[in-house]
C-alpha cells in the first residue's frame, strides 16, 4: 500500500513538474514551483527528489517508458508490417517531440535533455532497435517479409534506428513534414521486403 502511495505521489510530482518545465523552462523553474504545482510542501518534495535535475531525469525516463509502450502496441497490431513500423516511428519520435516543441520553453527542454539525460536517450535508441528487430523476426517467421541474402531483421532495425537518430536529436523542425518523412522511410526500407500476396 505504501509503495502505491509513493508511486502516486511521484507520479503527481512528475506530471506537475513537466507542466511547469513546459511553461516556465527548466532554468527558471524552482523546487518551490514544482511543489506548489504538485500541491505538496517543499520538504515533502525533497523526500522524493534531491533536486530538479533528478525530477527531470525521472520524468524523461517515465516518458520513454510510456513511449515504449506505444511503440510495442504499434508493432504488435494486425496492420501490415510497413504500417506497423511507420506507426511505431511516429509514436517513438513525432508524438513526444511535437508536444515539447510546441511549448513556450520546449527548445530549452531539448537542450537540457542533452545535458541531463543523453544516456537515457541513447538507451532508448537501443531499445527501439530491439523492438523493431523483434517485430521483423516475427514478420519473417509469419512469412510476411523475406530478406535478401546476408541481411537480417536486426540489420534492417539498425538501419532504421540510424536514420531516425537524426530526427531524435532535432530541436526545431516541421513535425508534420517529419511524420511524413518517417512514413516514407518505412515504405522505402520495409515495403521491398514484403512478400507479394
Amino acid at each position: 500500500m505504501e509503495n502505491d502511495v509513493t508511486q502516486d505521489r511521484r507520479s503527481t510530482i512528475l506530471d506537475a513538474a513537466f507542466k511547469v518545465f513546459l511553461t516556465y523552462g527548466f532554468k527558471r523553474t524552482t523546487m518551490a514551483d514544482i511543489a506548489d504545482a504538485a500541491g505538496i510542501s517543499r520538504p515533502a518534495l525533497y523526500l522524493e527528489f534531491r533536486n530538479k535535475a533528478d525530477i527531470y531525469r525521472a520524468g524523461f525516463l517515465r516518458m520513454l517508458e510510456r513511449t515504449q509502450g506505444e511503440v510495442e502496441r504499434a508493432l504488435t497490431s494486425d496492420a501490415p508490417i510497413v504500417d506497423r513500423v511507420a506507426a511505431a516511428l511516429e509514436a517513438a519520435i513525432i508524438v513526444p517531440k511535437r508536444r515539447i516543441a510546441q511549448a513556450p520553453h520546449g527548445h530549452e527542454l531539448f537542450e537540457v535533455k542533452e545535458e541531463l539525460a543523453r544516456d537515457l536517450g541513447n538507451d532508448w535508441s537501443t531499445l527501439l532497435g530491439t523492438s523493431l528487430a523483434r517485430a521483423f523476426a516475427e514478420a519473417a517467421k509469419n512469412g510476411e517479409i523475406a530478406y535478401p541474402e546476408g541481411i537480417s531483421g536486426e540489420d534492417v532495425a539498425v538501419i532504421i534506428v540510424l536514420c531516425v537518430d537524426g530526427a531524435k536529436h532535432k530541436k526545431e523542425c516541421d513535425w508534420e513534414t517529419m511524420a511524413v518523412t518517417l512514413k516514407k522511410l518505412a515504405e522505402l526500407v520495409v515495403r521491398p521486403l514484403m512478400r507479394k500476396a
